[in-house]
């Protein structure tokens, strides 16, 4: 995705630059006519305590009933093993003995924390339709924390991290009671690492804030015409779109990222997105993307599309996909397909050697040849010897009219919530099922608080259509796209932000519909805090403020 206001691209409104002092007052006053005054911004010290992000579907609570709380002292009772549950335990008394340091001594009395699985199986990977719900219950004396899967159990350790605050007591629980399950059964966050190559480290940073604000997809935007950082095994010229050697992502980088995200019950899902956006492609193998030509003949080196016409590139998407597939374990895959038009009039339309293959085949138009594309390339890619996979599509596949049956409909498009409902409308009703990103790009950015316009997009907002197709939205993702954004500064630039689209498909509705400042800013004031004191940078959620423990960015020496 590259070149509009897009999947991939986002064009950012600029202020003319202001060429006289006397312009100063009117700039000011244009912007306090579209922004909050400085009253507006929600008190500083306002912050609430041993809250749960996202909402929880029952969350009882008696604020006066405390009583101190030491991790040390926590037995943990259970017949269930599994490495997933030994791993969120692992977490969970990190953060624990983390906020116990900020807290001073505790006279804790010792506790038991009983873990009750009813499925006693140990899955080998987190997929669509896991088991996320939980109940959990504290008392003086015990917790009890049940799920029908391990995958519950994550997510409510993660719950009873958050119970616990800072007191003069020391560190702090209240006797809760919890019961809990997801609205979406797809949440996910996009993260491209193709405009800016981002190391496993922070890839694996991004996942663990994933899995604390309980999204469950990590959607990895691989490849695209910026660069290739992959080295395919059938093909490992294709390496040569990279931005270098060093900007590569071994097999063995991207199984540990798997494996990592699967302890946190965060499922990784690929996108290769093809027939556009692959000009780092044809870097390597420059006969399987297309010549391009303007309209008098002059070559373009723009050679962004797949050329449809060479047997080759099939016989290259095929084996890329194999590998793919075998590689990420999910059972969803993202094909991409959007933006084509961009390069389809000079790559296509004007390269002789496509007219003449179109000519050949009986095709009168370009949307034929696209079609012939997506034909022989489901061909390949649902072969006796290919696994197994879900397809995903940016929705213009879908709106072209584009046959692909059973193909998941990804909605990007819209600069008004009534056209994006109305996008999502259109791939319910066509029978696919459909998931949101339209009005959660965070790469779109303002110094305003702007989590208010996420929680004010709902994937299931959709008029005229019948509750059997409003049941065909999963959910939705949050696009953290990557020409303007690096390892300095994504993960401020997603967190919280992204905080409030994990709400959004987590909590049920009632608590999102209409979100009322003076009860979510509290609450996200706190959750934000509460990241950056578990060590992330992640920035301001709601205007000036302080947290108790800030975060430590790590700087150079500069003692000299």
């Amino acid at each position: 995705m590259c070149q509009s206001l897009s999947a991939g691209h986002s064009v950012i409104p600029l202020l003319p630059h202001l060429h006289s002092n006397g312009m100063t007052s009117l700039l000011l006053s244009l912007l306090l006519l579209i922004s909050p005054v400085l009253a507006d911004w929600p008190d500083v010290h306002t912050r609430t305590t041993g809250k749960v992000w996202p909402q929880p579907r029952i969350f009882l609570q008696n604020d006066t009933d405390v009583f101190p709380f030491d991790p040390n002292l926590v037995k943990v009772v259970t017949a269930f093993s599994c490495d997933i549950m030994t791993s969120s335990l692992a977490g969970f008394s990190k953060r624990m003995s983390l906020v116990l340091s900020h807290s001073g001594p505790t006279k804790a009395q010792p506790l038991e924390l009983h873990v009750i699985v009813d499925d006693d199986k140990c899955p080998s990977t987190p997929q669509m339709g896991m088991v996320e719900s939980y109940s959990l219950s504290v008392n003086k004396t015990h917790i009890v924390l049940q799920s029908m899967q391990v995958w519950g159990i994550v997510r409510g350790l993660e719950s009873l991290s958050q119970l616990a605050f800072p007191s003069p007591i020391g560190l702090t629980m209240r006797v809760s009671h919890i019961e809990d399950a997801p609205r979406f059964p797809h949440r996910g966050l996009l993260l491209d690492t193709s405009r800016h190559f981002f190391s496993v480290r922070t890839i694996k940073a991004v996942i663990d804030l994933l899995a604390q604000n309980k999204f469950n997809v990590f959607h990895w935007h691989l490849t695209d015409n910026e660069s290739f950082p992959f080295k395919p095994k059938a093909y490992p010229e294709m390496v040569k779109g990279a931005f270098d050697e060093r900007h590569v992502y071994s097999q063995e980088e991207i199984k540990s990222i798997i494996a990592f995200a699967r302890l946190r019950g965060i499922r990784v899902i690929p996108e290769i997105d093809t027939p556009g956006h692959t000009r780092s492609w044809g870097v390597g193998i420059p006969a399987i993307t297309a010549r391009c030509f303007d309209k008098l003949g002059k070559e373009d080196n723009d050679r962004a599309i797949l050329d449809p016409t060479n047997p080759l590139t099939y016989d290259v998407v095929s084996a890329l996909f194999k590998e793919i597939f075998t590689l990420f374990p999910d059972r969803f895959a993202h094909l991409g397909g959007d933006e084509t038009s961009f390069w389809i009039t000079q790559c296509w339309e004007n390269n002789k050697n496509v007219t003449d293959y179109m000519k050949l085949w009986g095709m009168n138009t370009t949307s034929q040849l696209q079609q012939h594309y997506i034909d022989r390339l489901l061909n390949h890619l649902t072969a006796r010897d290919m696994p197994r996979k879900q397809f995903i599509v940016w929705q213009e596949l879908l709106d072209m009219g584009m046959k692909m049956d059973q193909a998941i409909g990804h909605v990007w498009t819209g600069n008004t919530k009534k056209e994006q409902m109305g996008n999502m409308a259109k791939i319910v009703k066509g029978g696919h099922f459909a998931i949101l990103s339209s009005c959660w790009y965070l790469d779109h950015i303002s110094w305003n608080i702007d989590v208010k316009e996420y929680y004010d997009c709902d994937p299931q907002d959709l008029e005229n259509v019948s509750e059997m197709e409003r049941g065909r939205v999963l959910g939705g993702e949050a696009a953290m796209w990557g020409e303007m954004v690096d390892e300095s500064n994504a993960l401020p630039r997603i967190f919280p932000r992204a905080s409030a689209v994990a709400e959004k498909l987590w909590s049920e509705e009632k608590y999102t519909k209409s979100v009322n400042g003076d009860k979510v800013w509290p609450r996200l004031y706190e959750w934000s805090c509460r990241m950056a004191e578990r060590g992330f940078p992640v920035q301001p959620g709601n205007g000036p403020g302080y947290c108790p423990f800030e975060y430590q960015p790590a700087l150079p020496d500069l003692n000299y």
